[in-house]
C-alpha cells in the first residue's frame, strides 16, 4: 500500500473529487480526516478542523485541498446556454460574433469574493495549519487548481484567477519548504464528472468532449490516481508542479 501509516486530510471530502481521493487515500492504507469548509468563516474552521485532527490523527503527513464552489443558478445556466447557442451559430454564418460574454462587467464584489476565498483563502489557511504539523517529518500537500488556472475560461474570470492563484500559490510554498522536506504539488483537472460540473449547460459539455482528444469527461477516480501519485514517495522529487489529467484538452 502507497500510504501505509500515513495520516491525510481532506478537505471538500464530502463528493466529488475530494470523495474519490478520500476513498483512494484509505484504499492505500492512509487514515483519513475528512472535512468540508464553510466559506463564511473559513478561517476559524480551518483552525478548528486542525485542532480536531490533532486530537484524533496526532500528526499530518498528507493534505489534499479540494474544497471547492461552482455556484451556478439555473436562469445563469440557462443565459449560459443561450449565449454559447448564438456564439455558435454567428460564428457558422462567418460574419463574426455579435453576442457577447458579459460575466465580468456584471460580476458583483460578493460573487467574486465569495469564489477568492473557498478557492484561494480556503488552500492558503489550510497550507498555513499543516506546515508547522510536517516541518519534523516532511509530508506532501496536494492543492486541486484546474485547466481554467492555466488558460483561463471565458464566464467564469472568478474560478479561473482563484485556480491561477492555486497555482502561484503552490510553486511558492514549493520553494520555501522544500528544504523541510515537504514537497506541494497541484492537479489541473479537465472537465470531470462530479456535481460541480452538473450545472454546466449541456451543449458546453458536448462542445469540452468535442475538444477533447480522448473524446470524453473524466472521472474523479482518473483524478484522484494523479492526487495518490503526488502524496506518495512514487512522486519523491515532484515539487512545485502541476499534472493535468484533461484527456488532451490543455495541451502545453
Amino acid at each position: 500500500m502507497k500510504l501505509e501509516g500515513k495520516r491525510a486530510v481532506v478537505t471538500g471530502g464530502g463528493s466529488g473529487i475530494g470523495r474519490a481521493i478520500a476513498n483512494r487515500f484509505t484504499d492505500e492504507g492512509a487514515t483519513v480526516a475528512v472535512n468540508d469548509i464553510n466559506a463564511d468563516t473559513a478561517e476559524k474552521t480551518v483552525a478548528a478542523m486542525f485542532q480536531e485532527v490533532d486530537r484524533q490523527l496526532g500528526q499530518v503527513d498528507v493534505l489534499a485541498n479540494c474544497a471547492g464552489i461552482a455556484e451556478v443558478t439555473p436562469d445563469e445556466t440557462a443565459e449560459m446556454e443561450r449565449v454559447i447557442q448564438a456564439r455558435i451559430m454567428e460564428a457558422m454564418a462567418g460574419q463574426g460574433i455579435k453576442t457577447h460574454i458579459d460575466r465580468t462587467v456584471n460580476m458583483t464584489d460578493e460573487d467574486w469574493d465569495r469564489m477568492i476565498r473557498v478557492h484561494l483563502y480556503g488552500t492558503f489557511h489550510c497550507i498555513r495549519e499543516a506546515l508547522p504539523r510536517m516541518a519534523e517529518r516532511g509530508g506532501s500537500i496536494v492543492n486541486i487548481s484546474s485547466v481554467a488556472g492555466l488558460t483561463g475560461l471565458a464566464g467564469v474570470p472568478h474560478y479561473s484567477a482563484a485556480k491561477a492563484g492555486i497555482l502561484g500559490l503552490t510553486k511558492a510554498v514549493a520553494q520555501e519548504v522544500g528544504s523541510r522536506g515537504i514537497r506541494v504539488n497541484a492537479i489541473c483537472p479537465g472537465y470531470i464528472d462530479t456535481p460541480m460540473t452538473q450545472p454546466i449547460p449541456q451543449i458546453a459539455k458536448q462542445m469540452a468532449i468535442g475538444q477533447t482528444p480522448l473524446g470524453r469527461i473524466g472521472t474523479p477516480e482518473e483524478v484522484a490516481a494523479t492526487a495518490l501519485f503526488l502524496a506518495s514517495d512514487e512522486s519523491s522529487f515532484f515539487t512545485g508542479q502541476w499534472l493535468s489529467p484533461n484527456g488532451g484538452l490543455v495541451i502545453l
